[in-house]
């Protein structure tokens, strides 16, 4: 579905206007313009996430996220706490680098090194 300039286009899944200021837009921009993460997300060999993503995937080894940290990317449907597929089909974002979205307190793993190793990893949430 193209959004034919209209703003608030996805605003009633997502809660947000189409910006430059969300993760959606600058993620559908490196996939358009960088032939090397085109063709890495198409084939499944990229992650997309935000830094809370990245933190718990060098901690933790794991691709998650939060709702609320989901919620800031454009793509999660507020209804269903889900990756909406019709907003990720509009931006062609492929939904297998998106990480799994789960629960703000919960133990994603445990610490792989350093000094905490072991120690779970039982929380993420973005202000």
């Amino acid at each position: 579905a193209a959004h034919n300039g209209d703003r608030d286009f996805f605003r009633e899944k997502c809660g947000l206007p189409i910006s430059t200021y969300f993760s959606a837009v600058k993620l559908k921009w490196l996939l358009d313009n960088i032939p090397e993460i085109r063709e890495k997300a198409d084939a499944g060999d990229a992650l997309f996430g935000t830094i809370d993503t990245w933190l718990l995937y060098k901690l933790g080894g794991v691709h998650v996220t939060d709702p609320t940290n989901a919620a800031r990317t454009m793509l999660m449907d507020l209804r269903t706490l889900q990756w909406d597929p019709e907003i990720c089909k509009a931006f062609d974002i492929p939904m297998s680098m998106l990480p799994e979205i789960r629960s703000s307190a919960e133990v994603y793993a445990p610490m792989l090194a350093g000094t905490a190793k072991g120690v779970p990893l039982a929380a993420c949430l973005g202000d």
